[in-house]
C-alpha cells in the first residue's frame, strides 16, 4: 500500500511540474484532447445500447421533413464527438459537425464510412457558442446530444442555434439533467459538481438548459424529462440518469 502512495505522490509531482510551463500545459491539453476523444469514442457506443429506443424517437420526426424525403437535410450536429449519431440519421442526410476537439477527426470519418447513407460534408473546429463558419439560416436542423453539459455558456449555445436554422427549422435535444431539487440525488450532484467539473472536460451534474429553451424565443418547444435506464452501464452512471429530450421549433 505504501507503494501506491508512494506512486500517486510522485505522479501528482511529475503532473504539477509539468504544468508549471506553458509548454508543459500545451502538451498536457494536446494529451487530454487525444485520451478524451479515445474513451469517448468507445463510451458512446454502450451509451446508444442502452438509450438507442429514445433516440430513435428524438428523431422520427426528423425523417418526415421535406428535406428528409428529398434526401438533402442538412443537419448541423454541436460538440458531435465521434458522431454517434449517424446511424439515426435519415439517407441521404448531409451533416456539418462541429466540435472544438479536433482529435475526433478519425473517429468521425470511420463512422460516415460505416454509414454510408450519410455525408460528412464539413468538420469545423469551434464550439457551439461561436460557429462563424456555418452561415445563417443555413441547416434544416440542429442536433445536441450530451452536450449543454460541457458548454461555458448555454444561451450563447442557443443564440447560435438560432441564427443559423431555416425558418421552422428544428433543435432535436437529449441532455442529463439537474436531477429533481430535495432528492438524495439533487444534493450528491451539488455536492461532486466542483470536482467533477476538472476531470470531465468541462461537465457539469447541474445543468437545467430547460429554462433557457423556454426563454429563447422559438415558435415552439416541446420536451419531457426522464430516467434514463444508463446506471446499468455502472453503478457511477446513476448521477446523470435524469434527462431532457425534446424539439424547439424556430
Amino acid at each position: 500500500m505504501a507503494g501506491v502512495w508512494w506512486f500517486g505522490l510522485v505522479s501528482v509531482g511529475m503532473l504539477a511540474a509539468v504544468l508549471k510551463t506553458q509548454r508543459g500545459r500545451a502538451f498536457f491539453r494536446l494529451m487530454h484532447r487525444k485520451v478524451f476523444a479515445y474513451f469517448l469514442s468507445r463510451m458512446v457506443k454502450k451509451y446508444n445500447e442502452r438509450m438507442s429506443s429514445f433516440k430513435e424517437k428524438l428523431f422520427e420526426d426528423m425523417k418526415t421533413q421535406k428535406s428528409a424525403v428529398a434526401r438533402n437535410l442538412r443537419v448541423l450536429e454541436i460538440g458531435v464527438g465521434a458522431g454517434a449519431n449517424f446511424k439515426f440519421y435519415p439517407p441521404g442526410t448531409h451533416i456539418i459537425a462541429v466540435d472544438p476537439n479536433q482529435e475526433f477527426d478519425k473517429y468521425l470519418k470511420k463512422n460516415a464510412e460505416d454509414f454510408g447513407d450519410i455525408v460528412l460534408q464539413q468538420f469545423v473546429i469551434a464550439p457551439g457558442e461561436n460557429m462563424a463558419a456555418v452561415p445563417d439560416e443555413s441547416v434544416d436542423a440542429v442536433v445536441c446530444t450530451l452536450v449543454m453539459c460541457n458548454v461555458s455558456d448555454q444561451v450563447k449555445v442557443i443564440s447560435e442555434v438560432k441564427r443559423v436554422l431555416k425558418p421552422r427549422g428544428k433543435l432535436y435535444y437529449l441532455e442529463h439533467v439537474r436531477a429533481p431539487p430535495n432528492t438524495w440525488l439533487y444534493s450528491l450532484q451539488n455536492w461532486i459538481d466542483p470536482v467533477w467539473y476538472y476531470v470531465s472536460d468541462g461537465c457539469t451534474f447541474r445543468s437545467e438548459v430547460f429554462k433557457h429553451l423556454d426563454a429563447a424565443g422559438f415558435s415552439q418547444v416541446n420536451y419531457q424529462l426522464f430516467e434514463a435506464p444508463v446506471a446499468s452501464l455502472s453503478s457511477g452512471f446513476a448521477i446523470v440518469k435524469f434527462h431532457l429530450m425534446g424539439t424547439a421549433t424556430k
